[in-house]
């Protein structure tokens, strides 16, 4: 069964990547249910995945449980093969556009361009799950997995109001929040942590700089088990109607 839990946390990194917490409550057949999560990117670090069984009836621990989890990420030549051919015939349909009513113009523009910036980590990753049930029921699932996409990250800032007597000032200081990823993250718990992905340009093979570490380094684990344990965490707050 296909399901999307929602993505009721992300602790974001100053140097990029983050920590996606999702959640949802799903009822059970008697036997062997098995689901599908959708929106996984395959910047997520199979090594880091995650999952907890929130039981609603106490009861219910001995007579369910997670029996296993299968996680995958795309392969890199075959994906490449399909962004490659997806830009291709992008530029062959914005050089033809003219030829449409306006109004199809930009339709089409805007689907063309998000083509363009396409690349790996905008791909999805496999991340499905069974739970075992000795009778039916419900269970609340929570899933946690690391995000190794530098395209997400914060950064400070600060703005000087000078007063009107022009002697002294007030600042103000924020925290700006980037994403460039092909994933959107809406009505989130935002956390801010310090952490900062070791540089690619040693662990990798021909991908682009946003594009995370390669396959070796990802079973390594070293990545992943880092960012789980990063310290620092600034400060935390609920962004309502925020579209990431």
């Amino acid at each position: 069964m296909l399901i999307d839990p929602k993505v009721t946390r992300l602790d974001i990194f100053n140097g990029g990547g983050g920590i996606i917490e999702r959640e949802i409550r799903l009822s059970l057949n008697q036997g062997m249910n098995k689901f599908e999560i959708v929106n996984v990117p395959a910047s997520f670090d199979p090594n880091s995945a995650d999952i907890k069984l929130e039981y609603i009836n106490p009861g219910d621990k001995d007579f369910i449980s997670l029996q296993q989890t299968i996680i995958s990420l795309p392969d890199r030549n075959t994906s490449q093969q399909i962004i490659d051919r997806e830009k291709s015939a992008a530029t062959s349909i914005i050089s033809y556009s003219i030829d449409f009513t306006r109004e199809l113009r930009e339709k089409v523009t805007t689907i063309c361009e998000a083509s363009s910036y396409r690349t790996y980590s905008d791909m999805k990753g496999t991340f499905d799950f069974i739970i075992n049930a000795k009778k039916e029921g419900e269970i609340i699932v929570k899933i946690r997995y690391f995000l190794n996409d530098r395209r997400i990250k914060w950064e400070t800032t600060i703005q000087v109001n000078l007063n009107e007597d022009g002697k002294t000032a007030e600042i103000e200081g924020f925290i700006v929040v980037g994403n460039h990823s092909g994933f959107t993250y809406n009505d989130v718990e935002l956390g801010f942590a310090i952490f900062e992905i070791p540089a690619i340009s040693t662990i990798t093979r021909g991908v682009d700089y946003f594009d995370q570490p390669s396959e070796e380094a990802y079973y390594e684990g070293e990545v992943a088990q880092q960012a789980m344990q990063a310290k620092g965490m600034k400060r935390t707050q609920r962004m309502r109607n925020l579209m990431l």
